[in-house]
């Protein structure tokens, strides 16, 4: 296996695992401005 096709592996991890918790982060603002806050979710900023 080449540096090259090692580096392509490893970008294209560290891109899914970004685009992932991007995804998850923008469903649940999402979701939290059409229902609101969960019951109980107090923020702590």
């Amino acid at each position: 296996m080449s540096d090259n096709t090692m580096l392509r592996n490893m970008v294209r991890g560290v891109l899914g695992l970004v685009f992932a918790a991007v995804a998850t982060w923008a469903a649940n603002a999402i979701v939290e401005k059409m229902f609101g806050p969960e019951p109980g979710d107090e923020q702590l900023a």
